[in-house]
C-alpha cells in the first residue's frame, strides 16, 4: 500500500483534473455562513465527542485548544497552537479557483473595487458558498496546523519528521504537500470522494489511486460513522463512502 502512495510526486498542483457544474437542485442544504457552519460544527457534530481532527486534542466550548491533553506541541506559534479553527480538508481554493468567480473580479465592493477569489465565489456562486460550507469536509483543528497545512496536497512524505510533537502529521513546505497520519488517512480519503462525486470535480488518476488505497488502509470507526449521521441531521445528506465492513 505505502509504496503505491510514495508515486505521487508527480501530480499537479492540486490533483484536479476538471470540474463540471454539478445540479444545484440536489446540493446538501448546507449552512448559509461560514460562521453559522463553524457553530454547528463544534457544537453539535462534536457535542460529547471534543476532540480535534489529526491530534486529538480536547477542546472547549469557547474554541480553546487543551494541548496538554494529547500528543501535540507547538511548531512555532504558541498562541494560534492554542485556538481552534475549522478546516477544509479538500482545500476551498483548490474547488475553488477554476470557478468564474474566483479568476475573474465578477464582484464590487462598496467603494466600487472589483474582486474575485474566495470572498466574491461565497457572495454570488451557490455551489461554491454550498461547498465551502459543507460540514462532511470541516474537522476542527489545532489553528497553528491549520495554517502550516494551508492549501497544501495530501501525498507521502519521506523522513517521517515530525513538528509538533508526538502528534504524526507531517506538512512540507517545500514541496507543498502534507501527510496525515496513519489512523485518519481513510478519513481523508473519503472526504476527496464525497467531494469529487457531489460537487462534479474530477480528481486525477493517481489522486484517486491515492485515495482509494488510503480507504482501505484505513477503514471507518465508530465515530466517523457517528459523525456522518450527525451531518446528515445537520444538512439532509451522507458521505456514501463512509460504510463500514
Amino acid at each position: 500500500m505505502y509504496f503505491l502512495s510514495l508515486t505521487f510526486s508527480g501530480c499537479s498542483s492540486n490533483n484536479i483534473d476538471k470540474q463540471e457544474s454539478p445540479n444545484i437542485g440536489q446540493l446538501p442544504n448546507t449552512p448559509k455562513t461560514f460562521s453559522t457552519t463553524k457553530k454547528v460544527l463544534y457544537n453539535d457534530v462534536y457535542n460529547g465527542h471534543k476532540k480535534t481532527f489529526y491530534c486529538g486534542c480536547k477542546f472547549t466550548s469557547t474554541n480553546k485548544v487543551y494541548l496538554g491533553t494529547c500528543n501535540a506541541e507547538p511548531r512555532k506559534n504558541v498562541s494560534r497552537a492554542k485556538r481552534l479553527e475549522a478546516e477544509h480538508v479538500f482545500p476551498a481554493s483548490h474547488f475553488g479557483q477554476h470557478r468564474q468567480c474566483w479568476q475573474q473580479k465578477l464582484c464590487t465592493d462598496s467603494k466600487g473595487n472589483k474582486y474575485g477569489g474566495r470572498k466574491c465565489c461565497n457572495k454570488i456562486d451557490p455551489v461554491f458558498k454550498t461547498a465551502h460550507n459543507d460540514l462532511h469536509n470541516l474537522f476542527p483543528v489545532i489553528g497553528e496546523i491549520n495554517g502550516d497545512r494551508s492549501n497544501y496536497n495530501w501525498g507521502m512524505i519521506p523522513g517521517e519528521k515530525q513538528s509538533y510533537g508526538q502528534c504524526d502529521i507531517e506538512v512540507d513546505s517545500s514541496i507543498r504537500r502534507a501527510e496525515p497520519p496513519d489512523n485518519v488517512k481513510g478519513n481523508v480519503a473519503r472526504v476527496y470522494l464525497y467531494m469529487s462525486e457531489t460537487y462534479g470535480i474530477r480528481l486525477s488518476d493517481q489522486s484517486k489511486q491515492l485515495y482509494q488505497a488510503w480507504n482501505k488502509l484505513d477503514p471507518v470507526d465508530s465515530w466517523e460513522e457517528e459523525r456522518n449521521k450527525r451531518i446528515k441531521e445537520a444538512q439532509g445528506n451522507t458521505n456514501r463512502f463512509i460504510k463500514r465492513g
